[in-house]
């Protein structure tokens, strides 16, 4: 599965670099990811990327110029600290990821959009697979689930 590389941080040169193919990410967002893998990169003497899987999962992934100072447990540890701190953060990036980057991002907009409006499960299903064809109505059909 190919992947996106939304961030990378390095503590080597104390530089990021933000992959241009997503630059529409909310700033705020884009400086709080900077900041947190920063911390972690220089933490951990490592370079710490951040990225999409095309389905929108989320990976998170470290690289080691210098093994000198490696140390793999504390590194994993500091990754899970903050998966499990930023719980809300990643849930919101990943949902940009595949409202705004993925070819059924345009359907999940619609479906949020016409039940902020109030529209039944029914009357959306007919609309999107009217708008979309007959085989959106699966994909439509999960995205109505509870």
């Amino acid at each position: 599965m190919e992947k996106h590389i939304l961030i990378s941080v390095s503590p080597y040169v104390q530089k990021y670099y933000f992959n241009e193919e997503f630059q529409d990410l909310p700033n705020e967002i884009k400086e709080t990811l900077r900041a947190k893998l920063g911390i972690i990169a220089e933490k951990t003497n490592a370079i710490i990327s951040l990225g999409f899987y095309e389905n929108g999962e989320i990976f998170i992934e470290e690289r080691h110029d210098d093994l000198t100072f490696y140390d793999e447990i504390g590194t994993a540890l500091r990754i899970k600290k903050f998966q499990s701190e930023e719980v809300e953060l990643l849930r919101s990036i990943k949902m940009w990821y595949i409202i705004y980057k993925t070819p059924n991002g345009a359907m999940m907009r619609d479906v949020i959009l016409l039940q902020s409006q109030g529209k039944s499960n029914r009357e959306i299903l007919e609309k999107l697979v009217e708008q979309y064809g007959k085989d959106s109505e699966d994909f439509v059909k999960v995205l109505l689930e509870d």
